[in-house]
């Protein structure tokens, strides 16, 4: 059952994104939530052990789910730097970049190999006595440790810095990537206690590993969700606004054209975005007063206000991507 509520808020995390899905025509966070929320089914033993008979009932479902989770986590990281230090990347090639991707899910494949023959079983830990199965296991594990932890740096890192929602949203990213890390980290030492006995003691059996799952991937998805609303609302907002300024500018331009000999150089793109279209007239008003001179001052001191207040306006609001 958790592993059904753990597909269903990666499946809202990702239906949320379907927008700068669309608009971008990528995204990464959708990415991330769709590839762990099929992961997260595949965890279900309902789904699993009639899906790994179907493919021969050899635990192949096992290798794809514990992929697909690592993935899913890449994705997270991606998104994260993406959004919070792009430049963190620098100028890296795509084989350095990918490198712990590509070694995790590498050496996973070969330890899955290694095992040796297994049947259908949707507790692995059946296997883990085998050392290649522990490996296996450690593989998936240590990687999502690995990858909580930085992306819980880099939040909180640059938390300070960040407009209010944000703030909010990576905050809650952090938490969630915290409380992963720890989970983790304690499933690692119940795996390493099967073979490094006097570390059992730290092991606790009883240690709620879905429901803290549950709860971390809530606060991941929440966190990554808020700045995407905020940004929708600013987006709505900057669209709203430069509407409304448009139609005032567009005034003020047409009196330029008919108090300069500009008019016939002068001429609007309907086409363009709002923003552009807007950029171009205050432009072209500019002109045209600098073409007119001193002695024929056709804007009105009110009029040069809002033109002063709509140019400060345009060099802090980007176009909505």
């Amino acid at each position: 059952m958790m592993q059904f509520l753990m597909a269903a808020a990666l499946f809202l995390l990702a239906g949320a994104r379907i927008p700068a899905l669309l608009r971008n025509r990528t995204d990464l966070v959708f990415s991330c939530a769709v590839y762990g929320a099929m992961g997260s089914l595949l965890m279900s033993p309902i789904v699993y052990v009639p899906l790994d008979t179907a493919l021969g009932g050899m635990n192949l479902v096992k290798l794809v789910l514990n992929s697909l989770m690592i993935i899913s986590l890449w994705y997270l990281r991606l998104a994260a730097f993406a959004a919070i230090a792009p430049e963190a990347g620098g100028r890296r090639s795509w084989w350095t970049r990918t490198l712990p991707l590509t070694l995790t899910l590498t050496l996973q494949t070969a330890f899955f190999l290694l095992t040796g023959p297994t049947i259908t079983t949707p507790a692995w830990g059946i296997y883990e006595d085998r050392f290649p199965a522990l490996l296996f296991s450690l593989m998936l594990t240590l990687f999502i440790c690995s990858m909580s932890a930085e992306i819980a740096v880099i939040c909180f890192r640059y938390v300070p810095r960040m407009s209010r929602s944000f703030r909010v949203g990576f905050s809650m990213l952090g938490a969630g990537c915290i409380m992963g890390f720890l989970v983790m980290a304690e499933m690692c030492l119940s795996l390493l206690a099967r073979h490094l006995t006097f570390l059992a003691i730290l092991v606790r059996p009883d240690f709620p590993y879905h429901e803290l799952e549950l709860v971390a991937t809530v606060l991941a998805g929440a966190g990554l969700t808020i700045p995407a609303v905020a940004g929708r609302a600013a987006r709505k907002n900057l669209h709203r606004w430069n509407t409304e300024t448009l139609a005032r500018v567009e005034s003020i331009w047409a009196k330029a054209l008919q108090n300069t000999s500009l008019d016939g150089t002068l001429g609007a793109d309907p086409q363009a975005p709002l923003q552009d279209r807007l950029h171009r007239m205050v432009v072209e008003i500019r002109d045209a007063e600098l073409a007119a001179g001193t002695s024929a001052a056709f804007l009105t001191a009110e009029e040069r206000g809002y033109l002063l207040s709509v140019e400060a306006k345009l060099h802090v609001s980007p176009a909505p991507a």
